[in-house]
């Protein structure tokens, strides 16, 4: 679905010199939009621009190319055909949400020279995620696995513009949960198979997530069972608890190796006194062949 470009005139009080024109309803992420600035008493838009409002710097940020922040909206394509100030908005994400308005460059006076915002509302709803409860390995892989008995409890959700609508099911069964948490007591072979959790938009039914799981009962030798637990792991799963820290432990090893050869280094740089020719040296007493001339009068050697 493509969204239409509907003309919504924004007028700031009755003498109003820009307006921005915009979809009025909200839009679904992944559509093209189109936004336009209009200026009532000027037909030359050079000198117009558009901007969006960044709730994390509390200010407007202009979108134009020749502006340094242009590269955070990095799919807004800002275009003058005909004397017209157009900004496309090609595949629009959750990022582009929010106000923008349309601005004078070329008048630094105030607020006068900038249309009224007009807020783009962008429906989304990102992957679903499953998430095991009181476990401590609460990632759900495509497989599940539970001790005969036990209570397994796994929650869904998924991050969107609205609380989505969460419900789940299991395959080749007739019952529904109308729910974000699955909650299976004293677990045994009749409750293995496929749970589906479905995230549903409120505000448009045909936007819809799904992710699912196969519960497996363990009655097996514990072999068997680390087996088949590897064997279910995913991707992300073993990179998340094997790889990365194997590579963690290697670097710190091989940190920890280099450190103590650069001290070992420096222990050998330094110079090395021998206790064996200190222990054979003789005093130098006043008098020898090996003393020093001197006016002073000294009883002790002068080198021990």
């Amino acid at each position: 679905m493509r969204a239409a470009v509907c003309v919504l005139a924004l007028v700031c009080g009755a003498y109003a010199k820009l307006t921005i024109t915009g979809p009025e309803a909200p839009v679904l992420e992944g559509d093209d939009v189109t936004l336009e600035c209009l200026a009532d008493d000027d037909t030359d838009m050079a000198n117009y621009t558009f901007q969006k409002y960044s709730r994390w710097m509390r200010t407007w940020v202009s979108l134009d190319s020749s502006q340094y922040m242009r590269c955070w909206y990095f799919s807004v394509n800002i275009s003058r055909v005909e004397e017209r100030l157009l900004m496309h908005l090609s595949d629009i994400t959750e990022w582009q949400n929010g106000p923008y308005r349309c601005v004078n460059t070329a008048n630094q006076t105030g607020e006068e020279d900038a249309s009224e915002p007009l807020s783009i509302n962008v429906i989304y709803m990102q992957s679903v995620y499953l998430q095991r409860l009181h476990s401590w390995y609460s990632s759900v892989s495509d497989i599940l696995w539970a001790e005969r008995g036990s209570t397994v409890e796994v929650k869904c959700s998924a991050s969107a513009s609205e609380t989505p609508l969460y419900e789940w099911s299991q395959e080749f069964s007739d019952w529904i949960l109308p729910s974000d948490t699955l909650v299976l007591k004293n677990v045994n072979e009749d409750s293995e198979g496929k749970y589906v959790c479905q995230a549903r938009h409120p505000n448009l039914r045909s936007l819809v997530k799904t992710r699912s799981f196969q519960l497996r009962v363990m009655n097996r030798s514990p072999e068997e069972v680390r087996a088949d637990v590897v064997s279910g792991l995913s991707f992300g799963d073993i990179l998340l608890f094997i790889a990365i820290p194997a590579v963690m432990l290697i670097v710190l090893v091989f940190t920890l190796l280099s450190i103590l050869i650069r001290y070992r280094k420096k222990q050998m740089k330094k110079p090395q006194i021998s206790l064996v020719d200190g222990e054979q040296r003789a005093p130098i007493y006043k008098g020898s062949l090996q003393s020093v001339c001197s006016t002073s009068s000294d009883t002790q050697p002068l080198v021990m």
